[in-house]
């Protein structure tokens, strides 16, 4: 199997490089420098050579700028939307132009695109309105340029991906370890995961299965508070936590999007992927960080 992969050094897309080359698939970076092994392109120009994507069977598209800051000032909209919408519609547009299309493109999205519930939140759930919502909006829209019956779409909702070297988990681990917190407002709100090995097994799930498209929720079944998430990071840690952070703080200390990402109330559930067979291996937050050590 072929498989072109944009934003390859991110924290997804170095595992996925890694594990699809383990399993003999030939795997090209999509890079934005000529001095790096893989297919050139600029996404501030627009420029990539379509025929260097000719024949894949894959293309997937994990770029991204990091949204979540602790400064309170921090908005860099450009960029998000640049790393984002602009790269999406770069690769969308190249696979409308080429004779021999990719069976899937493949493309991260964020699981903040739905509105805040204490229901279960599905890939047919209601959508939120705001910045962070239009932005995944036009994310996905962006993957939808062309329109062939050769290539299927996904748009990866990710809630947050752990691994020992993720920067959610450094965070998380620092300020349960070093601050001592045991919840932000009242804690109950739910703070979607995936660790890194069930985030990859789902995107090889879903080329594998050949039928699954459109949205996609990649989160663990296993829905925690931020009360019950934080009480076992700060147990890996072997601290004690008792410092609540009122929403007042968290609203004046930090900016709108990551407020959104630590107060709003995302029960996401798997639905597609359940109902497709897929099994997530790591459902125990507390036993997965515990291999890290």
């Amino acid at each position: 199997m072929k498989i072109a992969i944009a934003g390859s050094h991110g924290l997804i897309g170095n595992n996925l490089v890694t594990f699809f080359r383990k399993s003999n698939n030939h795997v090209s970076r999509i890079v934005r420098s000529k001095d790096q092994n893989g297919i050139f392109w600029d996404p501030s120009t627009g420029y990539i050579n379509h025929e260097k994507l000719e024949n894949y069977d894959v293309v997937i598209n994990l770029c991204g700028e990091k949204i979540a800051s602790l400064n309170p000032f921090f908005k860099n909209k450009d960029k998000l939307i640049q790393s984002r919408v602009t790269t999406n519609l770069i690769l969308s547009k190249t696979i409308s132009k080429l004779n021999n299309p990719p069976k899937y493109f493949i493309s991260a999205s964020a699981i903040g695109i739905y509105k805040p519930s204490r229901k279960k939140i599905t890939e047919s759930s209601n959508l939120n309105q705001g910045f962070l919502t239009q932005l995944a909006l036009e994310w996905e829209e962006a993957s939808r340029f062309f329109d062939n019956d050769k290539t299927k779409i996904v748009n990866l909702r990710l809630a947050q991906v752990i691994s020992e070297k993720s920067f959610y988990y450094n965070a998380i681990s620092n300020i349960t370890k070093y601050l001592k917190i045991s919840r932000f407002g009242n804690g109950r709100q739910r703070w979607p995961w995936v660790s890194i090995g069930d985030a990859i097994g789902a995107i090889k799930f879903i080329i594998d299965s050949n039928q699954i498209e459109g949205a996609v929720n990649v989160a663990s079944p296993k829905l925690l508070s931020c009360k019950e998430f934080l009480k076992i990071f700060s147990s890996n840690n072997n601290s004690y936590n008792f410092i609540r952070i009122p929403k007042l703080l968290i609203k004046i200390s930090t900016n709108k999007y990551s407020e959104e990402i630590l107060m709003n109330d995302y029960p996401v559930f798997p639905e597609k992927l359940i109902s497709s067979g897929f099994s997530f291996k790591d459902n125990d937050l507390e036993k997965y960080i515990s291999s890290f050590n």
